[in-house]
């Protein structure tokens, strides 16, 4: 005779697991499903869901067992309210299974506002939720922690203008998002790229955020035109921004900037910054006073800069950092810059330096974080690490805090998750 009685899971994540999964293997005619293709059920605690529990047709009429709301919030499976049923799961594309369906987080940029009422950092980064890559943000604690948990998922920043009966042009895909906070006007200020086809490809376009995280102006187009220009960077230069971005109209990357006020408007044109001989130089970054890039016109890519007077290069480009491997993804940040070094041993580990106010780097190359899997594309402020990392088999994003003498504090925690938004 069919089990009839509905069974409320306790608070305590790991009793309610456990007694979910006995309350379902006591149901006729089921058993425990292989895991979802490419799924580690030994991945984290939320995973032993990854076995979804086939529904048997004739058990219809059948109360399966309840699954409290918060031991669902502590178990990752974002639960909006009320009873969660294991029937009702298997049949929804909103369920389990929904949920464990992998979505990366790359790229990420972190700002902190430091205006007295905020305090807070807000994190940016590349997802794609179905329609192409997209940019997300959250904010942070000013301790670096996810406000939320790292499980609850994070918002779209820029959102397309509807005009009265038309619908937006949804955008071309976005990524390599920076952004920097303006204290005087009191909110942040964007760069990315975005693919928009053929000729001109990829292009640099700007956004002012408001200090809530959303986009407070319509994108707006820094440098385009044929060839692409990407991997943006941002930093205030007095009351305006310094712009920077590697262009390859030439079919050698070259970097290239703009001057941009304060309320998001561009001062001239964008002019070049460097441009090799037959090398190439990409990925560029910026602290205002100095750009800095990543160059090939060595055996290894190298880090090299150029100090800036009022945004415009001043005396000869030097080696600023490198290692005895390739260097890739720099980023100035606080009192240093942070960047990738690819290792044969453990993949992409993040390497740093400090920077002294004459922009030569203080002491040697420092590992920050170097275990096992990659960890990308390094941003950082106010003494907090945040970057991609790969370890589950996905990227999701991670921080670590760096002391006022470049030096780890503490072990690196998670700042977003695999979850269900």
């Amino acid at each position: 005779m069919p089990l009839r009685s509905t069974i409320v899971v306790p608070r305590a994540p790991i009793l309610a697991a456990l007694i979910l999964l006995l309350a379902a293997a006591l149901l006729p005619g089921t058993a425990a499903a292989d895991p979802a293709p490419g799924l580690d059920p030994d991945r984290d605690p939320g995973t032993i869901f990854d076995h979804v529990l086939p529904i048997d047709p004739a058990l219809d009429d059948v109360a399966a067992p309840a699954i409290d709301r918060d031991v669902a919030a502590v178990l990752g499976l974002g639960l909006d309210g009320g009873p969660f049923d294991l029937a009702g799961l298997a049949a929804s594309p909103s369920g389990l299974a929904a949920a464990r369906t992998p979505r990366e987080q790359k790229m990420p940029a972190v700002s902190y506002a430091g205006h007295k009422d905020l305090q807070r950092f807000l994190l940016v980064w590349l997802e794609d939720r179905g329609n192409g890559h997209e940019i997300y943000a959250k904010f942070l604690f000013n301790n670096g922690l996810p406000q939320g948990g790292p499980q609850r998922g994070g918002w779209q920043v820029v959102r397309e203008q509807q005009r009265a009966g038309r619908q937006p042009e949804p955008p071309g895909e976005r990524s390599s998002p920076a952004l920097v906070w303006h204290n005087g006007r009191e909110e942040y200020f964007m760069v990315y790229s975005e693919f928009f086809g053929e000729p001109n490809g990829w292009d640099v376009m700007s956004v002012r955020v408001s200090s809530a995280g959303f986009s407070r102006s319509k994108p707006r187009l820094l440098a385009g035109g044929p060839g692409d220009q990407q991997r943006p960077d941002v930093a205030i230069a007095g009351d305006d921004y310094m712009v920077v971005w590697d262009d390859n109209t030439r079919d050698l990357d070259e970097i290239w900037g703009m001057r941009v006020r304060g309320n998001g408007i561009p001062i001239g044109r964008s002019y070049p910054l460097f441009q090799g001989e037959s090398w190439n130089a990409t990925d560029p970054t910026t602290s205002g006073g100095v750009v800095a890039w990543v160059d090939d016109r060595g055996v290894d890519a190298e880090i090299y800069a150029l100090r800036l007077t009022n945004g415009l290069p001043r005396g000869n480009d030097y080696r600023l950092a490198g290692t005895g491997d390739d260097d890739f993804a720099p980023r100035f940040g606080g009192s240093g810059l942070l960047w990738n070094v690819y290792n044969f041993a453990s993949g992409a580990d993040i390497a740093g330096a400090q920077v002294y106010a004459n922009n030569r780097t203080r002491g040697g190359t420092r590992g920050i974080v170097v275990p096992a899997a990659d960890q990308s594309w390094p941003d950082s402020d106010q003494g907090i690490i945040v970057f991609s990392d790969n370890r589950t088999g996905e990227y999701d994003l991670y921080a670590i805090r760096l002391g006022g003498n470049f030096i780890t504090r503490g072990r690196e925690f998670p700042l977003l998750l695999d979850y269900e938004p």
